[in-house]
Formats: structure tokens, C-alpha cells, sequence
């Protein structure tokens, strides 16, 4: 079997502007039709102007049909695929499975404010927690001055132990002047020593 084409072209999708987005592009092997693969439109013209050979191909239950040549040209510098004559500033593959890439850019746009709704559910909670923390902050003050009220009755007998304090200081008192008079008496033998010598002169 001879090969069809250096390339297969399955499917297309269009601009507003009717030009090529992208197209799926398989080549044709010993082992069949190779897996689709995306290009753009200026890689078609450009391999088209090298000589290389493009054709449209549709697909069936359990085969792939051949389809028409695609050709290109230039207007005004700008390049141009079409499978017919008619050398207008349009692109045209004829009537093969069209893919548009807008719908899909569309779901893609749409996926990335899901991520953004996401997060603002759980922000909510986060706001719930500070509620519950505030709610924790006046047990705990409840329970702050709980120790302030029990210390109060131990300040009362410590007013106790300074009075049993005072009592024993009158008590060293009371023996601090016992010793101050008990030197008094040998201070009077001194003198009476003196008294004794006088008699011995008296009686030499």
C-alpha cells in the first residue's frame, strides 16, 4: 500500500477570523496511523512550501479514509491553507471533525475561579476559630482570680505570728537586766580591801 501523504490532518479548529488555530496531525507508518499530534497553521505552510505533502482524512469505526490535498498561498505576505482553488483570506479543510479550542479555553477559565471558590469556604471556618478562642480567654480570666481569693485567709495568720513574736521580745528583756546586776556585788569586796591594809599600817 502506497503511503497517502508525508502527513495526515484529522482535525482542525478555527479562529473568529476563520484561520487555523490548531490541527491534529498523524503520520502514516507500517504499523498504521500514528497518534494525532497538535500543530499550527504556519508549520502546515511551512512544510507545504518545503515540499512536503498534507491531506485531510476522516476517521471510521475500524479504518481512516483518505481525503482531499491541502494546499497553501499568500496574500499580502500572509499564508493560506485550503483544499480547494478559491484564494481567499480564509482558511478551509473541508468538512472534517472541527475540535474548538475556545470551548476548551472557556472549561479552563472556568476550572480557575473553582480553586479560587475553594478557599473561601475554609477562610470562614478560620473565622469561627477566633470566635472560639475569644470564648476560652474568660474561663481562663474566671479561673485567674480564683488564686487571688484563696490567699486572702493565709494573710490572716501570718498577722498572728509577728504578735507571738512580740510576746517573746518583753521576755529577753525581763532577762537581759538579771546579768547587769549580779556584777554590782564584787565590786564591793574591791573596796573593802583597801580597808585591811589600813588596819595593818596602824598596827606597825
Amino acid at each position: 500500500m502506497d503511503e497517502w501523504a508525508d502527513y495526515l490532518i484529522s482535525e482542525v479548529s478555527y479562529d473568529s477570523e476563520h484561520l487555523i488555530n490548531v490541527a491534529l496531525r498523524h503520520q502514516e507508518t507500517k504499523q498504521g496511523i500514528t497518534k494525532g499530534k497538535p500543530v499550527d497553521r504556519l508549520t502546515i505552510a511551512s512544510d507545504i512550501k518545503n515540499g512536503l505533502i498534507y491531506i485531510t482524512i476522516y476517521s471510521g469505526k475500524n479504518s481512516w479514509k483518505k481525503g482531499h490535498k491541502i494546499q497553501t498561498f499568500s496574500i499580502e505576505g500572509t499564508p493560506y491553507l485550503r483544499i480547494d482553488g478559491n484564494k481567499v483570506k480564509l482558511d478551509y479543510l473541508g468538512d472534517i471533525r472541527e475540535f474548538p479550542i475556545p470551548k476548551s479555553e472557556l472549561t479552563e477559565k472556568e476550572s480557575l475561579p473553582e480553586p479560587i471558590t475553594e478557599p473561601e469556604p475554609p477562610s470562614s471556618p478560620r473565622g469561627s476559630l477566633p470566635k472560639d478562642s475569644t470564648e476560652e480567654l474568660p474561663q481562663e480570666l474566671d479561673l485567674a482570680p480564683e488564686p487571688i481569693t484563696e490567699p486572702e485567709p493565709p494573710s490572716s495568720p501570718r498577722g498572728s505570728l509577728p504578735k507571738d513574736s512580740t510576746e517573746e521580745l518583753p521576755q529577753e528583756l525581763d532577762l537581759a537586766p538579771e546579768p547587769i546586776t549580779e556584777p554590782e556585788p564584787p565590786s564591793s569586796p574591791r573596796g573593802s580591801l583597801p580597808k585591811i591594809q589600813q588596819k595593818s599600817f596602824l598596827k606597825n
